[in-house]
């Protein structure tokens, strides 16, 4: 059984889909529990890093443009949709006496090796000092990740420059199934518990976007095979519970992806 407890280093990334509800508003129900379990975790010493998707999903509460958006007009709704974000976020952890630090970031940073130090350094002062980081993609500047990644990909390489031993992605269905039908149908037995090697079963699974963001099974599954290759587990649960995160330990519903053995 996978545990919590195994690990010290924890990124944790909220999809669209879970925190901003079908009328563009951030579910408060959801991010208090969620709030509730990030503090579980620091109680415990655990070091905690998010990646926040949903700035613009919340930008087209605001803002009235077509469905299917241009980069500039995906580029306005984040730069519009950061701001009550981040309100929101302080708004929860305000009431845990958890102090926020806001970073934003595109994957080509944490590529590039000046940009790359800079942002760990800043990381590790913000865990110095006792702040909780919050990472979200740099929108209104990046390109390929509101084309490619709902923020998945961008929280893997994350999880590879803070060095992290778990991605925990929070989504819409409880992991990786065998089959659209089981997703529809809610069929336990479909689900993959775990997943030890990544092959072309196993990306044949991977669904279709997500309707909120821009990713969806397939950029999660993308986003494991980086965690593999720096030594980084990763597991996909449902944010649609009362304690998305500690739930985990009670053996909710997930896939975990988790190699058999690291190399040296």
């Amino acid at each position: 059984m996978h545990n919590l407890n195994s690990y010290n280093r924890i990124v944790v990334k909220i999809g669209s889909a879970v925190l901003v509800n079908p009328k563009g508003k951030i579910d408060h129900v959801f991010l208090a529990n969620l709030v509730k379990d990030i503090a579980w975790l620091r109680n415990r010493n655990k070091e905690v890093l998010i990646v926040s998707s949903g700035a613009i999903a919340l930008g087209r509460k605001n803002i009235a443009l077509p469905k299917n958006l241009s980069l500039a007009e995906s580029q306005a709704l984040a730069a519009h949709g950061q701001i009550e974000l981040m309100i929101a976020w302080k708004k929860h952890l305000n009431k845990h006496n958890i102090h926020v630090g806001q970073m934003l970031l595109t994957p080509r940073e944490t590529e590039l090796k000046i940009s790359a130090n800079n942002a760990k350094q800043t990381l590790s002062k913000l865990l110095d000092v006792g702040c909780l980081p919050i990472i979200n993609e740099n929108d209104t500047t990046a390109t390929d990740e509101i084309k490619f990644g709902d923020n998945d990909l961008l929280a893997a390489k994350i999880s590879n420059l803070f060095q992290a031993d778990l991605l925990v992605i929070l989504s819409s269905v409880d992991g990786l199934y065998a089959s659209e039908a089981d997703i529809q149908n809610n069929n336990a037995s479909g689900l993959i518990r775990e997943v030890t090697k990544i092959n072309a079963k196993i990306k044949k699974m991977g669904g279709q976007a997500s309707g909120m963001g821009k990713g969806g099974m397939i950029s999660k599954i993308e986003a494991a095979e980086i965690c593999f290759k720096n030594k980084c587990d990763m597991v996909i649960t449902s944010g649609n519970k009362k304690k998305p995160i500690t739930g985990l330990n009670a053996k909710a519903r997930a896939t975990w992806f988790v190699k058999n053995e690291y190399g040296p």
